[in-house]
């Protein structure tokens, strides 16, 4: 009985080991019920052939269940599992060996204890799985390089003292209790080594809660930040090209009031109706009457003209009065942001924008040029910046008022033409009030 249940909560912290490691190096699925039915099969299969004691087929059974967990419950290309396989399999077998050498060359402990004696099974097998768990936890720290600057050196130092405090703290109370009084306190030194293990589990387990809701805390502030900025920015610019278009007409007004004049030459005349033409082409488009839409709109259809891109606007007089001006900003700027960036990199540039009704949703639609089809991770497309600091934000807004007007995005992408369409669809009367 305490064997079995020495074994299954050793199994039960490798495979915390195992999610930890996961949840650090790689980016899971989203949650559901198979991914938690794949740690447990894992789990039960694991524990069945502990008992066989089999040490080549526990390793074969430690392979598969590493491999599986990397390409089916986060989606890990192969090599990408192998390689994550072969990782937790090296610490495994060091931090195991390791323990076996200091146990029989400095506790001078039989080579075979471990099999008949259940107390040194735990012992060990719990320092193993400590020193495991360490090795693989601050390694997949190491890997996930854009996270890094959230955690401070001393921070993962801190952490550190929480295992090697356990090793110690085991290591005394097998010497100084087990090594006197012998078989009796099994039971009690199976227990304390659990409660030492469930202890880390749970003490990581915050810690890593705790980081991920600071990390999304973060991200949304950044969100809000860059969404304020860009409503400033182009609050500025709005002002900017009002005071312009005050300018240009004015401006016009006087060449015109120069042709008109008697005593004026021809020459003067003629240049003059020239200024007046050049200054007209130069007016801001309005687009939709709303100053900040009419303001984005105009500024990539002016980066794609300065770049060659074909530019279309097709908005229909659509009010977008039911939206605030942070939520249109967010919206149509990253949109146009990232139908430009993706039709620069194409061959024939183009970018199309549609906005139009149908009953009572407002639809607003890019189509792009796309050299190659978007990274997609669980039916949402992942960004491809390589700034780990803004990485995937722009997206996030976009889903962010989608969801705020009870609407939804759509994307296709058509691969026999090259065409990337992206299509938000929003609820005129779902406001609320958010306005």
């Amino acid at each position: 009985m305490i064997a079995a249940i020495n074994y299954s909560f050793i199994l039960i912290f490798q495979f915390f080991i195992f999610y930890l490691y996961f949840e650090n190096a790689l980016t899971r699925k989203e949650k559901s019920l198979s991914y938690y039915a794949l740690f447990a099969v894992a789990w039960a299969v694991s524990l069945g052939i502990t008992f066989l004691w089999m040490p080549i087929l526990n390793l074969v059974i430690f392979l598969a269940s590493t491999f599986l967990i990397a390409c089916f419950g986060y989606g890990a290309k192969i090599r990408s599992s192998v390689f994550h396989t072969f990782m937790l399999t090296i610490f495994m077998l060091g931090t195991e060996f390791l323990i076996v050498y200091f146990s029989t060359a400095v506790l001078d402990m039989d080579l075979h204890a471990h099999r008949y004696d259940d107390a040194t099974f735990m012992v060990q097998s719990a320092l193993s799985k400590l020193l495991f768990f360490m090795a693989a936890y601050f390694a997949a720290k190491i890997r996930k390089k854009h996270e890094r600057e959230l955690e401070s050196i001393p921070v993962l130092l801190a952490l550190s003292f929480i295992p090697l405090s356990s090793i110690t703290f085991l290591l005394l109370m097998y010497q100084a209790i087990y090594g006197q009084a012998g078989q009796p306190v099994t039971p009690w030194l199976s227990a304390g080594t659990i409660v030492l293990l469930i202890s880390n589990m749970i003490a990581f387990f915050i810690y890593e809660l705790t980081r991920r809701t600071h990390i999304k805390f973060t991200r949304l502030q950044l969100e809000q930040q860059r969404e304020k900025i860009s409503t400033e920015y182009y609050e500025l610019l709005s002002e900017r090209q009002e005071s312009r278009k005050i300018l240009v007409h004015d401006f016009n007004r006087h060449l015109q009031a120069i042709q008109h004049i008697d005593t004026a030459s021809p020459e003067v005349k003629k240049y003059a109706a020239s200024l007046s033409g050049e200054f007209g082409l130069s007016d801001v488009i309005t687009y939709s009457g709303n100053k900040y839409a009419d303001v984005i709109i105009n500024r990539y259809a002016q980066a794609c003209k300065t770049s060659g891109t074909e530019f279309e606007t097709d908005v229909q007089g659509v009010s977008l009065s039911f939206m605030s001006d942070v939520d249109i900003t967010a919206l149509l700027d990253n949109l146009l942001e990232n139908a430009v960036e993706a039709a620069s990199r194409a061959d024939q540039r183009r970018v199309i924008l549609s906005v139009y009704e149908h009953k009572n949703h407002v639809i607003i639609k890019t189509k792009n040029s796309c050299a190659q089809a978007p990274h997609v991770r669980n039916g949402r497309i992942l960004s491809s910046k390589k700034d780990g600091k803004a990485n995937g934000i722009g997206l996030k807004s976009i889903h962010r008022v989608a969801a705020k007007y009870d609407g939804d995005v759509e994307w296709k992408y058509f691969e026999d033409i090259s065409v990337f369409e992206v299509a938000v669809v929003l609820e005129k009367t779902s406001a609320r009030l958010l306005n």
